[in-house]
């Protein structure tokens, strides 16, 4: 990925008169590219082949950049105290994650949850750059969100394709308003189990927040968690299948269905 400027928290390094740069020498790095597995792997006893038990992610994403003072934007190559403060108050912060983007055309669209920590770049007793860590949520990024709506009849179905690089699961955020009163019940082609949600009343908005399992109505409805099945809905993909067939049972009320979604993808900086 080629860059000079980023966004963080809504903010973009430009603002602060810095770009992305480097104080050594270029030369040719390995970098993570959200695809570092690790193999749970184990030899039986006089034999030497080894058995596949599982895989896991150890650690989060994490990378290194440096930056400076962007030329065209000062004459002066060197930070002020005072500037080297407004930098590390925006960027260092113990508040947890926040959005960062690359500014690049190669990475329109995506984005990571990033934390930084901070040093000081010295030349000559003066402080001429940062050397930015990042720290981020995961082990691999994500593309920009995205909401998908759909009205839908009782046994009346409609697909979505999951075009995440994680074979799997992920949960979107669910928003289903209610055309009438009863009941909803939605499958997926490619889940083990179907939501339901039981004595809705008409125009009442059920939100499903399946990475957190919070469920709210717009209206009062006391009995919810005893009216619903803690299945959230969740979008799937296996190796040969990224199609996902939703459906709408016999027995539910019509509805108008949103996903707001964010697909995992393996890429590094």
């Amino acid at each position: 990925m080629y860059a000079t400027d980023f966004e963080y928290d809504g903010l973009t390094l430009s603002d602060f008169g810095m770009m992305i740069g480097s104080f050594s020498s270029p030369g040719t790095e390995t970098v993570s590219s959200g695809a570092d597995i690790n193999f749970h792997t184990v030899s039986p006893a006089g034999s030497d082949r080894f058995r596949f038990y599982g895989t896991k992610y150890e650690e989060a994403f994490t990378a290194t950049l440096q930056i400076c003072k962007s030329p065209c934007l000062s004459d002066n190559p060197y930070l002020t105290p005072a500037e080297i403060s407004g930098l590390q108050r925006w960027l260092c912060r113990k508040d947890g994650y926040h959005r960062l983007h690359f500014i690049s055309d190669s990475h329109l669209d995506i984005y990571w949850n990033a934390a930084f920590s901070s040093k000081q770049v010295q030349i000559a007793n003066q402080t001429a750059g940062l050397e930015l860590t990042i720290f981020t949520d995961a082990p691999y990024a994500y593309r920009r969100e995205e909401t998908f709506s759909w009205t839908v009849r009782p046994r009346e179905s409609f697909s979505f394709y999951d075009t995440s690089d994680e074979v799997g699961y992920n949960y979107p955020l669910t928003v289903i308003t209610s055309h009438g009163a009863g009941n909803i019940q939605l499958s997926n082609s490619l889940d083990f189990a179907a939501l339901s949600i039981q004595n809705l009343t008409n125009g009442e908005t059920i939100t499903l927040d399946g990475k957190n399992k919070l469920i709210t109505s717009s209206k009062s409805h006391p009995d919810l968690p005893s009216h619903f099945n803690f299945h959230f809905p969740r979008i799937c993909n296996t190796l040969a299948e990224r199609k996902n067939i939703f459906t709408l049972s016999e027995n539910s009320v019509s509805c108008s269905i949103s996903f707001t979604y964010s697909p995992i993808i393996k890429t590094g900086l």
